[in-house]
């Protein structure tokens, strides 16, 4: 999907505005969530962004996939080339 890093709320709106709503809000550099969550609009997204900021530097806007379904697969490649 496509994405955007902003490091304050006026960029994550700048950003939310050229990607579309919705958007998933992430803070970077961060697992598990924290300050995570779908904005439908510019007052849900600025509650998010500053919950996301105050454990990170940085947020990533995402545009929202929601309704997709999301298919992770490993791949391993021996010095031959071959893949399984």
């Amino acid at each position: 999907a496509p994405s955007e890093i902003a490091t304050d709320v006026k960029g994550a709106v700048k950003a939310a505005k050229s990607l579309g709503y919705p958007v998933l809000v992430r803070a970077a550099f961060a697992l598990g969530g924290l300050g995570s969550g779908f904005a439908d609009n510019e007052e849900a997204l600025i509650k998010l962004v500053k919950k996301a900021l105050s454990a990170s530097s940085q947020v990533i806007i995402d545009k929202s996939l929601k309704g997709w379904k999301e298919v992770e697969y490993e791949v391993v490649r021996d010095i031959k080339g071959n893949c399984i």
